[in-house]
């Protein structure tokens, strides 16, 4: 088994764990030992602390070397390889069905990179943004549509982070390039999303020009967008929201911001641009708790799942759902990992058709209090 080899089955076990968040330091515990036997069980859950890493070993022992273990080994080995990393792991663009309230029922199968003949809108729903915009394609027999993650800024003013949605949008061929244009062009059609608390504080008008694909770098040019009035927080979240949209299209790494045609070395006088722009570490740009799906406005049956992703160091969220103002359903969520990592959980869901309101939030370990609430209104059919 060569090196390579080895790495995809660790990569796969990897995907089939979902370990408690307070797993670390017994894995310490029984690699320094030597022990190699049983299975992977959720362990009693301490406080988070990072963990070590050195002479690119884990406690002594290399899991590139255990060749010949058993399947169990390999699933302990693939979790310290993750958490032994000294990249943080970062929220997948592209594990999430596109939604129906931008111009196509909502599939369950679906991953929002797939490409699929041009929707007619549901009754009473709104046909793609995009697909008013300059240079989009007309619904025909060669357009095609894709769910592209689109990046805002939300919570609190002051300390703003971003949310991620998915839009289904027009495409014209599938390229990168054309992902890249058709989630930006989205982006600058307005100054919020479908969830009207997450916001976009480019200039109104802004407008893209060109955007240019070259050895995983997106070149985009923008019109209108010389003069800003907004913080240097505000700012530099909004390149990442650039950045962040523009990297979730597979092959793109990085971005070249242009202001009508030129470089631009510094954005609004407050942030640099210069150069190749990369993601900011998740800890630092994206919000401690999302409320992933249902989406804002979403239709949803009668049994759902909520989706909840969190960089929380307890890896433990909390979700509530109301029907106007009574509350029908709260409870706390175990994340899949605790922070500085983004874990996630899935919660099986059966209500009542009607509005309701799911919230998802964490209660601060300080002073508890509720903080980094992010709120979607639903209709359940």
């Amino acid at each position: 088994m060569n090196e390579e080899m080895l790495r995809r089955v660790l990569a796969d076990e990897a995907d089939r764990i979902e370990p408690g968040p307070g797993a670390l330091p017994e894995i310490q515990r029984r690699t320094a030992a030597g022990d190699r036997g049983g299975a992977w069980r959720r362990w009693r859950r301490p406080a988070w602390s990072p963990p070590r890493f050195a002479g690119g070993r884990w406690g002594g022992w290399s899991p590139l070397a255990a060749g010949a273990v058993t399947v169990a080994t390999l699933s302990v080995a693939a979790v310290v390889v993750g958490l032994a990393s000294t990249v943080v792991p970062t929220p997948s663009d592209r594990v999430e069905p596109p939604p129906g309230a931008v111009g196509a029922q909502r599939s369950a199968s679906a991953t929002p990179d797939e490409v699929r003949p041009g929707p007619t809108p549901p009754d009473g729903a709104a046909a793609p943004s995009v697909g008013t915009g300059p240079g989009t394609p007309a619904a025909g027999p060669t357009a095609t549509t894709a769910g592209l993650p689109v990046y805002y800024l939300g919570g609190d003013p002051g300390r703003p982070r971003l949310y991620r949605e998915f839009h289904r949008l027009w495409l014209h061929d599938g390229s990168a390039r054309d992902r890249v244009t058709a989630a930006l062009r989205n982006l600058l059609d307005g100054p919020v999303g479908m969830d009207p608390d997450y916001r976009n504080p480019w200039p109104v008008g802004t407008d893209l020009r060109e955007v240019t694909v070259a050895d995983g770098v997106a070149t985009v040019d923008l019109a209108g967008a010389a003069d800003n009035d907004v913080d240097e927080v505000t700012a530099r979240l909004a390149v990442q929201q650039l950045v962040w949209t523009v990297t979730a299209v597979p092959g793109i790494s990085g971005l070249r911001l242009r202001l009508d045609g030129a470089p631009v070395d510094r954005l609004w006088g407050r942030v640099d641009t210069s150069g190749v722009l990369r993601r900011a570490p998740a800890t630092e740009v994206l919000a401690p708790v999302w409320l992933i799906s249902p989406q804002h406005a979403d239709t949803v049956n009668r049994s759902f799942q909520v989706h909840i992703a969190g960089i929380l160091p307890e890896a433990t969220a909390q979700l509530r759902i109301q029907r106007g103002t009574r509350t029908v359903r709260e409870q706390f969520v175990t994340l899949s990992i605790a922070g500085p990592a983004q874990g996630e959980a899935k919660v099986a869901v059966t209500l009542p058709p009607g509005r309701y309101t799911l919230t998802a939030y964490a209660i601060s370990l300080a002073d508890g209090t509720e903080q980094f609430l992010d709120d979607h209104t639903v209709m359940v059919r």
